[in-house]
């Protein structure tokens, strides 16, 4: 619409300027020399017009071709683009289905012409690790470090992340203390050093590195909660004589719920006793079973280096309160059987086996009915039974601790 009103402008001027022209040609003379040349204005003004169109012509023609070799050249860029932009998308889509070889091919095939090189070089690296190619992955994360050298930061990351999925800890670890040292307070850092330190069972390492853990605010607790109590565990648990003052650091480092943890309590006070320490292990047994009636805090008080006669003054009173605990019942017991309390052992074991029959209890009765005078029949079968249900016991928990072995590899999400 535009066009045609232009044009309709255009052919009312020169209508005007023709019907003036008629009205009054006009004159023109031009002199050179000796030269002259005589004609009306219009004419003129024809001939100038044309001579400047002719140039103007010519000169877009010349400006035209001489951009030609430049036009062709940002041709094949946009069309090698658009074909490295189809390549990645069909790459991915491949990657997530699976197909690691044909995805890998289309990634590197077209990564120097791709506006993304540093997807396409992480992307083709998962490919290679999923193949187990693991020198083709360290290859490609090599060119995308070439390619993007400002990005090298995250290419590291990256490369953390494959080698700890691949299970090369050691690798992994040392590229992530590298980054540790440049980026002391990056989250994504502080995680795989974590996971790390787990792969490898590094407690130590682990309680060093919490205190950075919980003080950076863009880590959910989630992420380290659970492996503090972990980490905590095995330090207790596995305590010895090497480390006896890091044991009692780490202990009084404890808030006053998490020294009050019936799993932390029972690895701490279990440490005590075999240190000799069982004066300080029952002070705390009695407080933590006075907050939480737990079974296993009770059966460590049991084991403690105190006279029999207390140790069971003190679990009866708190049987008051678990009547149905076959676990107390049967410390009880074997407590009362040291002592020679043959009757009384044989009350307690009775009742443990009405609530759930066990082989220690059924070996505990043996020896109690022995004691008592019993039958030599009665005292066979005592032994019989808990020898079958120990075995069954052994059995099942032999089933139930298999491990579990999943042979697919799990994708990887790709650092950005």
């Amino acid at each position: 619409m535009k066009y045609i009103f232009i044009a309709i402008f255009a052919l009312i001027i020169a209508s005007g300027l023709a019907y003036q022209i008629h009205l009054e040609p006009g004159y023109a003379l031009l002199t050179y020399g000796t030269l002259s040349i005589e004609t009306s204005l219009a004419v003129l003004l024809f001939i100038v017009s044309l001579a400047f169109m002719s140039f103007y012509f010519v000169l877009r023609t010349i400006l035209t071709v001489k951009r030609v070799p430049k036009s062709i050249g940002q041709w094949n860029i946009n069309r090698k683009q658009t074909n490295s932009k189809n390549a990645l998308n069909k790459g991915l889509i491949d990657s997530a289905q699976g197909h690691w070889q044909q995805s890998e091919k289309l990634l590197i095939k077209h990564a120097k012409d791709s506006d993304t090189p540093l997807l396409n070089y992480l992307s083709a690296a998962h490919c290679a690790q999923s193949q187990r190619a693991y020198d083709r992955r360290d290859d490609y994360l090599f060119k995308a470090g070439e390619a993007l050298p400002e990005q090298m930061h995250v290419i590291h990351l990256a490369r953390a992340r494959l080698q700890l999925s691949a299970g090369q800890i050691e690798q992994s670890l040392a590229t992530l203390q590298q980054l540790k040292e440049v980026t002391p307070k990056h989250p994504a850092v502080l995680i795989l050093l974590m996971k790390a330190y787990q792969h490898l069972a590094d407690w130590n390492k682990l309680q060093a590195l919490l205190p950075s853990l919980k003080s950076n605010r863009e880590i959910p607790q989630q992420e380290w909660q659970s492996i503090e109590k972990l980490t905590i565990l095995n330090l207790l648990t596995n305590a010895s004589s090497s480390n006896q003052h890091s044991v009692g650091a780490l202990w009084r480092t404890l808030d006053k719920k998490q020294k009050l943890d019936p799993k932390f309590l029972a690895a701490y006070t279990d440490y005590l006793i075999n240190k000799g320490e069982s004066h300080v292990a029952e002070d705390l047994l009695l407080k933590g079973i006075k907050a939480q009636q737990d079974s296993t805090l009770m059966v460590l008080y049991s084991q403690l280096n105190i006279s029999n006669s207390k140790k069971i003054t003190q679990l009866e009173k708190w049987l008051k309160n678990q009547t149905a605990n076959p676990e107390l019942l049967n410390v009880i017991a074997k407590l009362c059987l040291h002592q020679k309390l043959w009757g009384k052992a044989k009350t307690y074991l009775d009742k443990s086996l009405g609530i759930q029959p066990t082989g220690q209890a059924y070996m505990l009765l043996a020896d109690a009915l022995e004691n008592l005078d019993y039958s030599d029949q009665a005292v066979n079968n005592c032994y019989k039974t808990g020898l079958e249900i120990s075995l069954n016991e052994h059995t099942t928990d032999r089933k139930n601790a298999l491990p579990f072995t999943d042979v697919k590899d799990s994708p990887l999400s790709v650092a950005h």
